[in-house]
């Protein structure tokens, strides 16, 4: 498990949602969390741990290579704004591949319909099923 100190900075509640900018060393993490009643102790100015599995880390070059074996190149198809989520809509193989990620990564990221960008899912996070063409 991934441990790390920090102070959180801003805290906006969107809908259900909180999202959180905390600050580790001079480094600014974000994270999206389901709001509930046991995290109203949230503020700003408070210390705060962020937490997550090694698994859930993924690792890029500077140029880009992903570690994840599951990485395509694909052109946006649509994008859909929200205030606090943006939902990418890329074409792979001529089916839809939804990845929702915060608007402001969208916006920071450039994201726009008809550009190009790597998107990725790690092997563990992938479930399979039976399909059509089963041969039963």
């Amino acid at each position: 498990m991934n441990i790390l100190d920090g102070k959180i900075v801003s805290i906006e509640k969107v809908d259900e949602f909180l999202s959180l900018n905390i600050l580790v060393g001079d480094k600014n993490f974000f994270a999206v969390v389901l709001y509930s009643d046991a995290l109203s102790w949230m503020q700003t100015g408070q210390s705060a741990n962020i937490i997550f599995k090694e698994m859930e880390v993924m690792i890029a070059t500077l140029s880009s290579k992903i570690s994840a074996r599951n990485a395509f190149v694909s052109r946006i198809k649509e994008i859909e704004t929200g205030e606090l989520f943006a939902n990418v809509i890329f074409d792979f193989e001529g089916k839809e591949i939804s990845s929702v990620i915060t608007r402001h990564s969208c916006e920071e990221l450039g994201c726009s319909e008809g550009s190009e960008f790597i998107w990725f899912v790690k092997s563990n996070e992938v479930t399979i099923g039976m399909g059509d063409n089963s041969g039963r």
